[in-house]
């Protein structure tokens, strides 16, 4: 399989500068957050604009769709969490309990968990069906900012600037850490769920076994330069 060498559609998206960009569940859509503080849902086949989002404070750096699509999470500068009816473009909720920007936002399997990882060195958990505004847990185990989170049905990769990948077991209460020598920016599962890999400041990806955290290659090529 080559690499993909054919642009097949651009959005304009009019945001400033576009901090993130992702697909839903199903990939028909995407969604783009904004310095402008905006959020915006696409049809990117038809490069058509289908709705626009705002209520965040400043820049948003990360959204998520939830798994029937019907909601989104969003994250961003000013510390705080917003959880998005899809059709009415309307905050359902709202949760603030970071001390520092909100750098990763990630739904559980069922989508009834907002997942956040933050400069203020924590992961939370919120209910998106409760009332409450405080978070159900809140994972302090980093030593630096959480830069990337993913999840699998049971578990929760994390990624820090600590140079940590931190995966947590939430049946068995477990803690797995691996330290990887270099500042971490992005963490995800590989499809078997057999592996991590981890995107590093040092240029270089890392696959690692995910029960033993032995690093099983590393990947360079990238160059991290002003």
């Amino acid at each position: 399989m080559g690499y993909p060498n054919i642009l097949k559609n651009q959005l304009t998206c009019k945001q400033g500068a576009v901090r993130t960009i992702r697909f839903n569940f199903d990939g028909n859509y995407c969604m783009t957050g904004g310095s402008d503080k905006s959020i915006k849902l696409w049809n990117p086949f038809k490069s058509s604009l289908l709705k626009t989002y705002m209520g965040h404070g400043y820049e948003v750096l990360d959204v998520q769709s939830s798994a029937d699509s019907s909601h989104i999470a969003s994250g961003g500068m000013d510390k705080s969490i917003f959880y998005w009816d899809v059709s009415t473009a309307q905050i359902v909720r709202k949760f603030r309990g970071h001390a520092g920007y909100v750098n990763a936002i990630k739904f559980n399997e069922e989508s009834t968990v907002i997942l956040s990882a933050s400069v203020d060195n924590t992961v939370c958990g919120w209910d998106c069906r409760s009332k409450s505004r405080e978070p159900i847990q809140v994972l302090r185990d980093a030593k630096d900012s959480v830069t990337s989170l993913s999840v699998s049905d049971y578990e929760i990769l994390t990624g820090s600037l600590d140079c940590c990948i931190r995966r947590y077991d939430m049946r068995k209460g477990l803690l797995c850490q691996d330290n990887l020598s270099s500042s971490v920016n992005c963490v995800n599962f590989t499809k078997d769920g057999q592996c991590v890999l981890a995107s590093c400041l040092d240029n270089t990806l890392r696959l690692t076994d995910k029960e033993g955290g032995e690093v099983r290659s590393e990947h360079t090529g990238h160059k991290n330069e002003r």
